[in-house]
């Protein structure tokens, strides 16, 4: 299905989880994913450790989430870990490798995949198995793979937040004039807290479907550093997008305020022009608050893809870089 499509049909795509259920562990939990996939671990491990989303669970409060993005494990992990792999091909080399490390480590080993080795393995050594729906893009299939890993780690009330995702407006105007602003220029998006995942959601789909360079970047980090590179008088071409919770707290609200205030005077002060896009989360459910940005972030990638008149879909530089390694892999 086509990356246009799926965008459209992106709610609809999050489905109550029937016969999912809480995973039987009470320790540290690791999600391993790239890509397109990983996006998953990512949010999870916001939603579990964020201070902006409420508590999951007091049993396992103390025991966090974490996204891991590289081959293997963590050299701390042990046999008490709980490893949830995910690869909507089942064919990803890192994931791979860190469900065999898993296997190896003795660790409890879940997988959610469409198939491929990933099913296989896990199929040989008993772990379990979440079969997703196939003939997507990994980066469209989000709601896919996402769904199940929450419903594993046992997000509260994750129905009624997947029932409130399901009724976000698609808002193809303001994508459309987002994107306007950030037409050939360097999109350098910053967030806070539960919205850095969808910062960075935004980076990699204006990379990958509209062909487009972006950063991103977190407030208050970039309050020390990354802010001073927009002295530069030279990148005339920069856009700050900043996307905030329409929860933050009083501290965050004040450093985004700052941080915006400060951008406009950096414009004034080197005639720049440099351009800020507010974007603030729709929604109550922590869930739904994240995901009404990632949808309009996928929105504006598209949306910026048809005005570089690009075909959103191949990303043939990634599977030029995966013949290159079967090359000196000798396969």
């Amino acid at each position: 299905m086509k990356v246009e499509d799926d965008t459209l049909n992106f709610t609809r795509m999050f489905r109550k989880g029937k016969g999912l259920g809480r995973i039987d562990h009470y320790g540290r939990i690791i999600v391993s994913g790239m890509g397109g996939s990983g996006i998953s671990g990512d949010i999870a491990s916001a939603m579990c450790n964020s201070l902006q989303v409420p508590s999951v669970d007091p049993e396992t409060d103390n025991h966090p989430v974490i996204a891991w993005k590289n081959y293997g494990l963590p050299s701390w992990a042990n046999s008490k870990d709980c490893v949830i792999c995910i690869s909507y091909s089942g064919n990803t080399a890192e994931t791979l490798s860190a469900a065999s490390k898993a296997i190896e480590l003795g660790c409890k080993l879940e997988v959610i995949t469409t198939g491929g080795k990933l099913e296989k393995l896990a199929s040989k050594n008993n772990c379990s198995i979440t079969k997703v729906e196939k003939g997507h893009q990994p980066r469209a299939a989000l709601p896919l793979l996402l769904t199940p890993l929450l419903y594993k780690l046992g997000i509260p009330n994750l129905d009624a937040q997947i029932e409130e995702v399901r009724k976000l407006p698609i808002m193809k105007e303001r994508a459309q004039e987002i994107a306007e602003e950030l037409k050939g220029r360097l999109p350098c998006i910053y967030a806070n807290g539960v919205m850095m995942p969808v910062a960075y959601r935004w980076r990699c789909q204006i990379e990958e479907n509209a062909k487009q360079m972006a950063l991103h970047h977190e407030i208050p980090e970039m309050n020390h550093n990354e802010i001073v590179g927009l002295e530069n008088r030279a990148p005339n071409s920069i856009t700050v997008v900043l996307i905030r919770d329409n929860q933050e707290n009083e501290i965050t609200r004040k450093r985004f305020t700052a941080t915006r205030r400060a951008v406009l005077r950096l414009r004034m002060k080197s005639y720049s022009d440099l351009k800020i896009v507010d974007v603030s989360a729709e929604g109550e459910s922590p869930l739904a608050r994240m995901m009404s940005c990632v949808l309009l972030g996928d929105l504006v990638s598209l949306k910026l893809a048809e005005m570089n008149k690009v075909d959103p879909g191949p990303v043939e530089v990634i599977e030029d870089l995966k013949t290159e390694l079967s090359r000196l892999d000798g396969k």
